[in-house]
């Protein structure tokens, strides 16, 4: 009955991706797909912190806001990527997802909070 399903920006490898594995939980996100948003643990093919875009490289996933669309389009109807991939929003739009464009580096309680606002007021 969420009204918003999120998928933190984590390393999608290591700890969202395992929990995309449960059925259970795969079968509930692709029936929720309408509210589920991703927010990329990307900025261009770096991430944001920890080693996320090593493992993707290594598993021959493209390491950006573009390949975690590729991974989550079964699960996820709306990303949330950084104001500095917006090149990317077409061709993630064509995963059949929503783009939203935004600042996501959360280094801050504020910044924490914008991010949470953001979403709130735009991904519908």
């Amino acid at each position: 009955n969420a009204s918003m399903v999120v998928l933190a920006p984590g390393n999608p490898l290591t700890s969202i991706g395992p929990m995309l594995e449960l059925k259970g939980l795969y079968k509930e996100l692709t029936k929720a797909k309408k509210k589920t948003v991703a927010v990329s643990p990307f900025i261009g093919t770096d991430a944001i912190s920890g080693p996320a875009a090593e493992y993707m490289k290594a598993a021959g996933i493209e390491p950006s806001a573009l390949g975690l669309s590729r991974m989550y389009s079964s699960v996820c109807g709306h990303m949330i990527i950084d104001t500095k991939d917006k090149k990317l929003s077409t061709k993630i739009r064509e995963q059949e997802m929503k783009v939203y464009e935004t600042k996501i580096t959360m280094k801050t309680l504020e910044a924490e909070e914008a991010l949470a606002s953001f979403m709130i007021k735009q991904v519908k």
